[in-house]
């Protein structure tokens, strides 16, 4: 096993999700015809464009309006738009990262430099992610079970796809469930999970962390009854999540409109949409880089006519991952710089 510095790890994984990009940005090419592009310019509904844009920037502030409540439901903080900085470094991390697994650390690791104790920075990004789990897993549940019959008859080739998403998003669930209601059970399944493969000689350096993980169930599951506790935070924070997922599930709607096309209803195009998130969420790749441009393709092949459909992809792309990636990014190496003055400024004064 190679042990990389953290530069070199950093290093290897922007160089993978530059690969990625260029490898979708080759794909989709080969299905546009570049002579096109100014008159499709022209064509399009400048006006969906902007809404577009707009509901992206709305879904971005939706989610730091929730942070800002799960934040206050566990400490006053003074730092200003602290709830919109720890959001635009969710957004960036979860962009750039496999399996969005770079997020909550980072976000933890921002909550406690600005003065937020380990324990309730944990207790918040937590209680986010279970929030967020629980909504969206019920919400495309919902959304698959009244639409199951346009899965079934026109896109049975992502039901493998998509059965795996909804089942791993199920089991994370009903586990975040178990951790509340019953941890002592849950930390015998994980001490059994872990015996096994350290028989197998698989993940053998799990076996030395059983301690750190019981621990992390404790706080886990001590966070979100706290939480629950506080019934008018959950129940805004819930309205909202449902809000900011019904905003993110319509941008495919405006890009229909953006091409002056009609027929479809919104609510078809959201749950078309809800089937591609589905879709993609087992795929590691950063951002779902290349697996996002694949299921557009699949799943919206009948609804935008064959000689614009690579352009759709394009806007699509642009709005879901490159346009987050730039916006949250410039936030992100902001709060970064912010951090660093802060940590100098603590040591001048200590000195």
């Amino acid at each position: 096993m190679l042990n990389l510095t953290k530069t070199k790890k950093t290093c290897l994984q922007y160089s993978f999700l530059l690969l990625l990009i260029c490898i979708t940005v080759y794909l989709v090419s080969t299905t546009l015809d570049i002579t096109l592009i100014p008159t499709i310019i022209k064509l399009v509904n400048k006006k969906f464009i902007f809404i577009g844009f707009l509901l992206m920037i709305i879904y971005m502030l939706l989610e730091s309006i929730i942070i800002n409540i799960l934040i206050k439901s566990i400490q006053k903080t003074e730092v200003r738009f602290l709830s919109f900085k720890i959001a635009m470094m969710g957004f960036y991390y979860n962009l750039v990262t496999p399996f969005a697994s770079g997020s909550q650390p980072m976000q933890i690791y921002t909550l406690n430099k600005y003065d937020i104790n380990l324990s309730k920075s944990t207790a918040i990004v937590t209680n986010k992610t279970v929030l967020f789990q629980i909504v969206v897993t019920i919400y495309t549940a919902v959304i698959i079970f009244f639409n199951i019959d346009l899965l079934k008859n026109e896109l049975p080739s992502i039901l493998l796809l998509m059965s795996i998403g909804m089942v791993m998003n199920i089991v994370s669930l009903f586990g975040g469930m178990l951790i509340v209601l019953s941890p002592n059970t849950m930390k015998m399944i994980i001490k059994i999970v872990i015996n096994i493969l350290y028989r197998l000689k698989i993940f053998k350096s799990l076996n030395n962390k059983i301690y750190t993980i019981n621990k992390f169930i404790d706080e886990y599951s001590y966070s979100i009854k706290l939480f629950i506790k506080n019934k008018k935070a959950l129940f805004l924070s819930i309205i909202l999540t449902i809000i900011q997922l019904t905003i993110y599930f319509i941008i495919s709607y405006c890009i229909y409109k953006a091409f002056n096309l009609s027929g479809l209803s919104i609510f078809k195009i959201l749950a078309l949409q809800v089937f591609l998130y589905m879709s993609v969420s087992p795929i590691p790749t950063p951002g779902n880089v290349g697996a996002n441009e694949i299921a557009f393709f699949t799943i919206f092949a009948n609804v935008f006519p064959e000689n614009i459909i690579g352009y759709s992809v394009v806007l699509y792309s642009m709005y879901v991952y490159y346009f987050l990636v730039v916006f949250c990014g410039f936030f992100t190496i902001h709060t970064h710089y912010h951090m660093n003055k802060r940590k100098n400024k603590n040591l001048n004064y200590n000195l």
